[in-house]
């Protein structure tokens, strides 16, 4: 755009915030009567913040608008703000009413701030608030200038269709596809005294897969086609896996896999390689479950028929209030560690979904601090993954190394995460790596 054509001024893009900053502006001089309504949607859990509920609840406030001559901005972070003159606080309270009913699996309807205020919604009375109002929408037009001007553009990708998706899958065999295979430990927690690795997880880095094998193609625009290259490099991971030449086999492979790879050639191939030298778990994603209830279970009882265990993944405290565990039967349930589960009524609704599953079969998985440890530990699960136990096995693998004092935490954190590539490469004994030693437990 030609700046020149605005007084030599590049011209400002417009946002929802730069357009309440300038409602409240207009306002200062006519303040008498008006109210201004702020709705912390920004701060529900990412699970609940989707689309759709967020424009029922900017639906619910049009009628205010009419009404009481209101305006109403969704802002960029999903947040409402409405503002209106003379409106009747019984009005308003019903509607806030409805929105915690719309939004009451997530904690933030129902938990009060350490000071006591809600952290749901905020109401100004501008006769008296009304600087506090002020400052607060231009805090928030600032805010939003300065993530747009600190983002980079990004290069724009091709979507995934069935033309690129042909360019993507040739493009597969000249893809190191080991180099972007990452690997995560569950630590089991052993009587109270120690821990140990019960299985070792390998999965694709989506973001390392993307660079690697078609930067200039979003392979993830399209998941129905993205499930079709799924199952192509399922084939590969297989193959690089059985090829990796780990110094030490974990007690357990652990895969993400498509429940149709389960009877394929490359599947078996693994399967005969590892048998008799580790166990076999799959981890199955419950979107990929629903897609294909007849195909899981057939899946389930071949895995179970051969030895080999299963995993229903990608549980969360609010999912678990709608879809019984317990009719899966999968070896294991795996579910996502967030802060929100340590609220007692979360942690009550957790133990009633997953106590007729057992706590023994749960894997609590994104540990990222102790006190996810903690918390699970407490409910009796004994099952751990998280950046939280990965730091804490390179900890313990540099205590016992003798090439130590070269490397960091960090290093050797990222090289446990690898199969093969320069980070394993730079380790001066890959034994240790792929050993996994014993750690002590957190008291």
């Amino acid at each position: 755009m030609n700046a020149g054509a605005f007084g030599g001024k590049p011209q400002e893009v417009v946002t929802p915030e730069s357009l309440l900053f300038d409602a409240a502006e207009r306002i200062g001089r006519l303040r008498e009567g008006r109210l201004a309504l702020h709705l912390h949607l920004s701060r529900l859990l990412p699970a609940n913040r989707e689309e759709g509920r967020i424009r029922i609840a900017f639906r619910m406030f049009e009628s205010m608008v009419t009404v009481y001559r209101g305006q109403i901005f969704l802002l960029s972070n999903s947040d409402i703000m409405l503002i209106c003159k003379d409106a009747q606080l019984s009005d308003l309270d019903a509607i806030v009413y409805k929105l915690r009913a719309l939004f009451s699996t997530d904690p933030l309807t129902y938990a009060e701030a350490a000071d006591g205020s809600d952290r749901f919604v905020a109401l100004y009375d501008l006769e008296c608030d009304y600087d506090a109002f002020f400052a607060l929408c231009g805090e928030m037009r600032d805010a939003v200038r300065k993530t747009k001007a600190d983002v980079a553009p990004q290069p724009k990708r091709l979507p995934l269709e069935a033309t690129t998706l042909v360019q993507v899958l040739d493009g597969i065999g000249n893809t190191d596809i080991a180099g972007v295979v990452r690997r995560q430990a569950c630590i089991r927690i052993v009587e109270h005294e120690s821990a140990e690795v019960e299985f070792q997880e390998f999965y694709m880095s989506i973001a390392d897969l993307q660079k690697a094998l078609a930067p200039d193609i979003d392979i993830l625009s399209n998941r129905w086609l993205f499930q079709h290259l799924s199952q192509e490099l399922d084939q590969q991971v297989l193959a690089a896996l059985g090829e990796s030449g780990l110094r030490v086999p974990p007690k357990a492979f652990s895969l993400n896999l498509n429940m149709s790879t389960i009877e394929t050639p490359a599947f078996q191939t693994f399967e005969a390689k590892v048998r008799g030298r580790a166990g076999l778990v799959v981890e199955f994603q419950m979107l990929d479950i629903f897609n294909n209830l007849e195909g899981f279970f057939r899946a389930r009882d071949r895995l179970r028929a051969r030895g080999h265990k299963s995993v229903l993944d990608g549980m969360t405290s609010v999912g678990l209030q709608f879809m019984d565990c317990e009719l899966f039967d999968t070896d294991y349930v795996k579910l996502s560690w967030s802060s929100d589960m340590q609220d007692d009524i979360r942690t009550a609704e957790i133990q009633h979904s997953l106590g007729p599953v057992g706590f023994d079969r749960v894997i609590l998985a994104r540990c990222e601090t102790e006190a996810a440890i903690t918390w699970g530990m407490s409910l009796g699960i004994r099952m751990f993954q998280g950046r939280f136990l990965d730091s804490l096995i390179a900890a313990t693998t540099m205590g016992a190394c003798r090439n130590a004092a070269a490397c960091t935490l960090a290093q050797c954190t990222q090289r446990h995460g690898v199969i093969t590539g320069t980070p394993r490469g730079e380790c001066a004994d890959n034994d240790m790596l792929d050993l996994f030693p014993s750690l002590q437990t957190l008291r």
